[in-house]
């Protein structure tokens, strides 16, 4: 009887699994692949920019726009190819990017109020 009940829990394992992953948000997605191709690298961990790269977020530009920009930029970002980064990558990035919440206004840190 054993031997029956593990294929099976096995497979209800997996099963779960692959739901689980599937249940993942594009938003969720991005973010690790954000992550993953060194985005945050220049462009911050949140997409807010910093002395590398510009902001990308809280106005993020349209999603086509941002992937013929990933594809041939003309400036010191590499291209990505769709090699390298698919256009449902770029999306699930854009998704992430929307995701972010805008950084704090200098009003609304008291030690930057009273400078």
């Amino acid at each position: 009887m054993t031997a029956k009940i593990l294929p099976a829990a096995m497979a209800l394992v997996t099963l779960l699994a692959g739901a689980a992953q599937a249940a993942q948000t594009a938003a969720e997605r991005g973010q690790q692949t954000y992550m993953r191709v060194g985005c945050y690298q220049c462009h911050g961990s949140d997409g807010h920019g910093n002395d590398a790269g510009p902001a990308l977020t809280p106005d993020t530009l349209p999603p086509q726009v941002i992937a013929i920009f990933i594809r041939s930029t003309p400036g010191r970002m590499p291209a990505y190819p769709k090699e390298v980064l698919s256009d449902n990558e770029i999306a699930d990035i854009v998704a992430f990017l929307k995701a972010v919440p805008p950084p704090p206004s200098a009003d609304s840190i008291e030690i930057l109020r009273d400078l």
